[in-house]
């Protein structure tokens, strides 16, 4: 399965808000706190910050838990979501005060709405506004508005590739940290074909509680592979506190070659210390002394680290257990090369098939015209059932 927004004649579609996904009000939190974290990209908020933060998650929050029980969830997609929020506030909230169930959630609009200070509203909820208005493009109503398969791909064994690109990636994130979020939670329990999460360029992507899901995620047969360049990228789109969370709790770490001063040293000390003996010879006229001295110095040098050619390796592996104890000590710290049959490699590539093609669209004003059509569909839909 491949979920492609930028080529979507090659892209399957997926509905991460499924009702079978959104059973409770906690799911539909979860979810929210994922897109909403994503959008914002910033550093963990605190004081008046965070309390704007956390009615931005109450909001996007109930209007998902909405359409999951709405009509038994005919309309429970993100794009119809994201279309529910972009409505007068009247509306929204008159709409949103029908289900019983969200008032608790929602206690903290009810007065500014009842007095009808929408400055105040604007205030809760306008910056999640203006950045869900950035990403409610055709394509993604497109794409999320609709399920080609189960994304419990642990069970049947399946694969799915999300594409992403350098100049649609701030758009294409956010959607796909919300479907990493929804696979995550489906494929972290008993009972399943081991899996694998391989996330490239991992500053790229919000992934919700990643921490939770690496020191969890051994014990249910999943593997949790993160790539990135340095360290400050990784703080930056994470926070320093989630950041030095993550990186404490890898099991492997595997390494090339590396520039920032942070990267280097965090590096250097992981991989530890080794005794080493130095030799001192001073010659006199009368004599020469030879004398050796043992002292503590790194295993793996930071400039070492930085000066790796391509191809080659430094890392600390964590190993399964070998049974009984023999009272030998097997190193877990490596400095290597990669070996590569380039020849195996491009005969390998001469193999690959052509993707198929999902969809056809037509030419490209054939497209946009559909893609248009069915995004005002679903403008249509919402405002069916405003009060």
């Amino acid at each position: 399965h491949v979920l492609n927004l930028d080529r979507l004649e090659y892209s399957r579609r997926v509905n991460p808000l499924h009702p079978r996904y959104i059973t409770t009000l906690a799911d539909a939190t979860e979810t929210a706190e994922t897109l909403i974290h994503a959008l914002l990209k910033s550093e963990k908020s605190s004081g008046s910050a965070q309390f704007f933060t956390q009615s931005a998650i109450n909001f996007v929050a109930a209007c998902i838990y909405y359409f999951a029980t709405y009509r038994m969830g005919k309309y429970s997609t993100l794009p119809h979501v994201l279309a529910f929020i972009n409505q007068p506030y009247e509306n929204i909230f008159n709409t949103l005060f029908d289900n019983p169930e969200l008032h608790a959630l929602l206690a903290p609009f009810r007065s500014a709405f009842d007095n009808r200070a929408f400055d105040q509203l604007e205030g809760q909820v306008g910056t999640v506004r203006v950045n869900i208005s950035r990403i409610a493009t055709k394509e993604a109503f497109w794409v999320f508005s609709a399920e080609d398969f189960d994304l419990k791909i642990s069970n049947p064994a399946s694969v799915l590739v999300m594409a992403n690109s350098p100049q649609t990636q701030n758009i294409n994130s956010a959607f796909y940290s919300v479907v990493v979020n929804r696979v995550t939670k489906l494929v972290n329990t008993k009972g399943n074909n081991p899996t694998a999460l391989v996330i490239d360029e991992t500053p790229t992507i919000y992934l919700h509680k990643v921490e939770n899901l690496i020191a969890t995620a051994r014990s249910n047969k999943v593997a949790v592979v993160l790539g990135l360049q340095e360290l400050p990228q990784f703080h930056q789109q994470y926070g320093k506190d989630v950041a030095h969370s993550i990186t404490s709790i890898m099991g492997t770490i595997l390494s090339g070659s590396v520039r920032n001063k942070e990267t280097l040293d965090w590096l250097e000390k992981l991989f530890g210390k080794v005794k080493q003996t130095a030799t001192g010879v001073s010659v006199s006229h009368e004599k020469a002394n030879v004398n050796l001295n043992e002292r503590m110095d790194s295993l793996i040098p930071a400039a070492k680290i930085a000066g790796l050619n391509a191809g080659e390796l430094v890392g600390l592996v964590s190993r399964e257990s070998s049974g009984a104890y023999d009272g030998s000590y097997v190193p877990n710290v490596f400095n290597c090369k990669i070996a590569l049959d380039m020849a195996a490699i491009e005969g390998e590539k001469k193999a690959y098939r052509e993707l198929p093609e999902i969809y056809n669209f037509g030419d490209s004003e054939q497209k946009a015209a559909f893609l248009l059509e069915h995004m005002q569909r679903i403008y249509t839909e919402v405002e069916s059932i405003l009060l």
